[in-house]
């Protein structure tokens, strides 16, 4: 796996040298056709990073003033002092608050559509709503009448992200009726410099390009390149209103902007972990498990039938500089509560933990699928894909599922994915809103 990945590493440096142009200062001055820039300023402490949130507020809230409006949030939608955004807008009149919408990493219930929690204020004019990754779609009945979207998200930096899915609802639901979608920027937790990984076209959209595994944009940035290239599946263009950030720089991990932690996941409070959910988070469409409510959730690929040693050896015949595997036992919902469907809940498991040893060059896809593909292969008798479907539309075609089922190399389809991450780069550039 080494040269195959040390020269995946070296193009990819290679096309952000030649082709990160500064067109994010076009994009500054609001020359997008479909999408307006909001370029505020701060009122105080103009060295450091404002969030979107800080901006409007900072500016007395009057892209919304006199409107209805939906607030779409997280738990991780809070301003640079740690406060949620409902908290910064509550018991404000300038505006009607009708609907709130938070969404939810949580499957609450596997059953569920997605709407778990629907209720509305005694005077029945407020509607909340929880929407989880069951049915991460959202419709215009949930605005309850509201004539503005303002939406707040920190997402997590992939595509398979329901703060991803949920913004290309709402930007259907803004082409379709019109309805502005006032954006506030957040940070690319895992920075915004880093591309890699197969590209796919989510549900929701029309490309022949389609979007990398993790991308290396902010939810701002991107949503301006699927609203401008013509992706969204309608008629029309949203109608969003961006306000950027102002200080933020993409090569930034989230530890190091001096802001309050606010992924938007339970148990992940370091960046690193947060590489590792990006490598194992897929694993639930099989039978392997990375652990959930486990002391080592999201860092490990495991089952009751794998044989740690001999994984491991195999492993370190290929491990590179940037990462380290280690043998490990876990129990799926020891530490944490979990759905009663987790893989080999309560069940002792087998298998490897990942540890990060640099985090500039490590990679999310090629270790997660290295590692799974192992699995798969040295173990195919117990193995299982548990939904193909989903595991394809993950990698944007059957590839990585066959070349793992018929014992190929999984380290020929890397080529594969560079060639795709060039044609994105051409597109992302045109939408950088930040510099280095």
């Amino acid at each position: 796996m080494s040269a195959i990945l040390q020269h995946m590493f070296n193009t990819e440096n290679r096309l952000v040298l030649i082709l990160f142009l500064p067109l994010f200062l076009l994009a500054e001055n609001g020359s997008f056709q479909n999408t307006k820039i909001i370029n505020y300023q701060p009122n105080s402490d103009s060295s450091k990073l404002h969030l979107g949130i800080d901006l409007l507020t900072q500016n007395d809230f009057k892209l919304i003033k006199n409107k209805k409006i939906t607030v779409v949030c997280n738990n991780g939608s809070l301003d640079r002092n740690g406060i949620h955004i409902l908290d910064v807008i509550e018991n404000r009149d300038d505006f009607q608050l009708v609907s709130i919408i938070q969404v939810s990493e949580k499957i609450f219930n596997a059953e569920s559509s997605g709407m778990v929690f629907v209720q509305t204020d005694s005077a029945n004019t407020l509607k909340n709503i929880t929407i989880t990754p069951a049915n991460p779609v959202i419709k215009r009945a949930d605005l309850n009448g509201a004539n503005l979207m303002l939406v707040d998200l920190q997402n997590l930096g992939i595509r398979y992200d329901i703060n991803f899915q949920v913004l290309i609802s709402l930007l259907k639901i803004s082409a379709d009726s019109r309805i502005p979608l006032v954006l506030l920027d957040r940070p690319d937790p895992i920075t915004a410099t880093i591309m890699e990984g197969p590209l796919a076209v989510p549900d929701g959209l029309i490309s022949d390009t389609g979007i990398p595994w993790r991308f290396g944009m902010t939810l701002g940035e991107i949503a301006v390149l699927m609203n401008e290239e013509g992706w969204i599946e309608s008629k029309k263009a949203a109608r969003i209103y961006l306000v950027p950030m102002i200080n933020y720089h993409r090569s930034d991990w989230y530890d190091q902007l001096g802001i309050s932690w606010g992924i938007p996941l339970d148990d992940i409070y370091t960046v690193e972990t947060l590489l590792k959910y990006c490598s194992t988070c897929f694993y639930n469409y099989t039978n392997v498990s990375n652990g959930p409510g486990s002391l080592f959730q999201y860092e490990v690929g495991g089952a009751p039938w794998i044989s740690g040693p001999v994984l491991l050896n195999t492993l370190n015949g290929s491990c590179e500089t940037y990462v380290d595997f280690s043998l490990v036992t876990f129990i799926p919902g020891i530490h944490s509560t979990v759905l009663s469907a987790t893989n080999y809940l309560g069940q002792e498991c087998t298998g490897i933990q990942i540890s990060i040893l640099d985090r500039e060059n490590y990679r999310c896809s090629t270790v997660g699928t290295y590692l799974l593909g192992i699995i798969a292969q040295m173990y195919s008798r117990h193995f299982r894909w548990c939904n193909s479907e989903e595991i394809d539309k993950l990698f944007g075609d059957d590839s990585y599922r066959v070349t793992v089922d018929t014992g190929l190399n999984i380290r020929q389809l890397y080529p594969v994915w560079i060639s795709g991450l060039t044609q994105f780069q051409k597109l992302r550039n045109k939408y950088m809103l930040y510099g280095d």
